[in-house]
């Protein structure tokens, strides 16, 4: 007996494989619609207020950074010992006595057979009593906490940047 051929028009056309394709395009045309989006941000300065915000001053901080800082290495947290040495900084370097302190770097060392941990729990008490002891000082600074085997076992390594003072 003959079997009946098929003609391919009497079924319509399989496109299923190319689902994966689509759903592929489609999240890559999202994402360059996301970063056409977050790459044109406009920068918003000055201006008068409206409603109940306010504007501040814009600042930008790199051009009033003094080009040096102070950088001392301390066994432990004494809140006059630091507080001298910032006094004899600025003194000796002429910068203005009601400067602030920006940026803060806190080096923990730790030996280098040692693990780095004493380091990081070092640096973490000292920024701590400097929040508790010296807010004053550390009120605007940016503190950030590092590591190191070049720096004695259970000392810290304090690096301040300084800034005049905003005028309001």
């Amino acid at each position: 007996m003959r079997s009946k051929r098929v003609r391919r028009s009497q079924f319509a056309e399989d496109v299923t494989h190319q689902a994966g394709w689509m759903y592929a395009d489609l999240f890559l045309a999202l994402m360059v619609i996301f970063l056409a989006t977050i790459s044109f941000v406009p920068k918003f300065s000055g201006g008068a207020a409206t409603g109940n915000s306010s504007i501040s001053q814009t600042v930008y901080v790199k051009s009033l950074n003094f080009d040096q800082g102070l950088a001392k290495l301390y066994n432990s947290f004494d809140i006059k010992t630091l507080r001298s040495d910032i006094t004899a900084f600025k003194t000796a370097q002429k910068i203005d006595p009601n400067s602030e302190i920006i940026y803060v770097q806190v080096v923990g060392g730790y030996s280098a057979k040692g693990k780095s941990d004493v380091g990081t729990l070092a640096a973490i008490n000292f920024s701590v009593e400097m929040k508790k002891q010296a807010a004053d000082l550390f009120d605007t600074a940016a503190i950030k906490l590092d590591t190191s085997s070049a720096i004695p076992s259970g000392t810290v390594v304090l690096r301040m940047t300084f800034a005049p003072p905003i005028s309001k």
